[in-house]
């Protein structure tokens, strides 16, 4: 497993320390760790009413501009 070495703000450090003994993880680490996944899905999923819209514009190409898939792709990269 590879390590990155972060300089924190001593009262984010107590956030981070806090929080991780409070929902139970082992250390620091794996708090980090689940916080950083999270981040990383949050910013890579579509989100329902942006895909609704989407799809709802797809079927009505009068209303808006037409766009290939892989222009869609690009746009939530």
């Amino acid at each position: 497993m590879a390590s990155v070495s972060v300089k924190l703000p001593d009262k984010l450090k107590k956030q981070i320390e806090d929080r991780t003994e409070e929902e139970g993880y082992m250390n620091s680490s794996e708090y980090i760790r689940q916080a950083v996944r999270e981040k990383i899905k949050e910013e890579t999923q579509l989100y329902p009413d942006e895909l609704r819209r989407l799809i709802k514009q797809g079927e009505n190409p009068e209303k808006g501009e037409n766009h290939s898939l892989e222009e869609v792709k690009e746009e939530f990269r």
